[in-house]
């Protein structure tokens, strides 16, 4: 029966990030799961006898069957991931969610800039959309944000893609612009167009990008996080606005953005308790 929901796949590199930030690339012999994956769609990591969470690539390939995956030390999941080493075993399903939609491209818009926004951790998913992305005619600006410069990472291979077109802020100044990812944008709405944007990250961030980027009539997608219990749309406990994150989202347009009265107000805990969000 397992076999039948999960596929395995063995760790084959192990990588620091940053203090709480790890990356494993995995090699899975059944490349089928990693062909339906798409930027932004998710999988259900599960660790026998400890949990199960979800996860967002930051990779994956199925030429070389393989996948990376990004994370944030939270809890007693992600701890134990981090916790294993190359040759070690973990067992993935899906991939589930709507991913993030390419925009349409005219001989008008490939004109024009789009503009890619991450904060922390949230610059993972990202990654495999700004590569997409840089495949097309479209100019690509993005902005990565972090606390300090001991946190950073993938800075270097997101300026193998971009180039100049990549600006990086921390809270403290010790590496790129001193400010935060919406600092950032604020400024580059005054010098540039964009006719579409994306973005990842903290809830708080992601709602003050939202409301800035309406004013300027930019549309945008943005991927949200949610607690996933089941990722089949049956438990609920994944909603916002009766809308569930594993089926629904966890990717939503600025159309249905603007729809959601507990967007940047409120999340929901294990037990499904509504809690408020706050921004730190």
């Amino acid at each position: 029966m397992v076999a039948r929901y999960y596929v395995k796949g063995i760790i084959t590199s192990k990588k620091r990030e940053s203090e709480n930030v790890f990356s494993h690339t995995i090699y899975f012999e059944d490349s089928k799961m990693l062909r339906k994956l798409k930027p932004g769609r998710f999988v259900m990591v599960w660790l026998p006898g400890c949990d199960e969470f979800p996860l967002s690539p930051s990779f994956y390939d199925h030429v070389s069957s393989t996948m990376r995956l990004t994370f944030r030390i939270v809890g007693l999941g992600t701890k134990t991931l981090a916790s294993l080493n190359p040759g070690q075993a973990i067992f993935v399903r899906g991939p589930y969610g709507n991913g993030f939609i390419m925009p349409p491209i005219t001989k008008s818009s490939s004109e024009k800039s789009i503009l890619v926004v991450g904060g922390g951790v949230g610059i993972a998913p990202l990654v495999p959309l700004i590569r997409a992305l840089t495949s097309t005619s479209l100019n690509l600006h993005v902005i990565c944000g972090f606390k300090s410069a001991i946190d950073t990472f993938f800075v270097d291979e997101i300026s193998k893609f971009i180039g100049e077109n990549l600006t990086v802020t921390t809270d403290d100044g010790s590496m790129g612009i001193r400010g935060t990812a919406i600092d950032a944008v604020e400024e580059l709405l005054k010098q540039k167009n964009f006719f579409y944007a994306f973005a990842c990250g903290p809830e708080p961030m992601l709602f003050k990008l939202h409301k800035m980027l309406l004013n300027k009539e930019v549309p945008h997608q943005m991927l949200l996080e949610r607690y996933v219990k089941c990722a089949l749309g049956v438990c609920g406990s994944c909603t916002i606005d009766g809308l569930r994150l594993c089926k629904e989202g966890p990717v939503f347009n600025d159309t249905i953005l603007r729809r959601l009265s507990e967007f940047g107000r409120f999340k929901r805990l294990a037990s499904g308790i509504r809690e408020l969000i706050i921004d730190s």
